[in-house]
């Protein structure tokens, strides 16, 4: 996945703001908000692994909900 996709995840499919994934990851939400429009394609390794480790808790959270 990709930044973008990422976040995509986290905001379409499991309803966070762009503030609450900036709160969770450390990434700032006009970062956020960047990556999403495509003028931003990188972060920091520490913020990207925080972001990682959101979305895999969330996929953990979904498949535990449909199991």
């Amino acid at each position: 996945m990709t930044l973008k996709e990422k976040i995509l995840f986290l905001t379409v499919t499991r309803g966070y703001t762009q503030q609450e994934v900036s709160d969770e990851t450390g990434i700032e939400q006009s970062s956020v908000s960047r990556i999403l429009k495509n003028t931003q394609k990188s972060v920091g390794y520490q913020k990207g692994i925080a972001l990682d480790a959101f979305v895999n808790r969330e996929k953990e959270k979904m498949q535990s909900q449909t199991a």
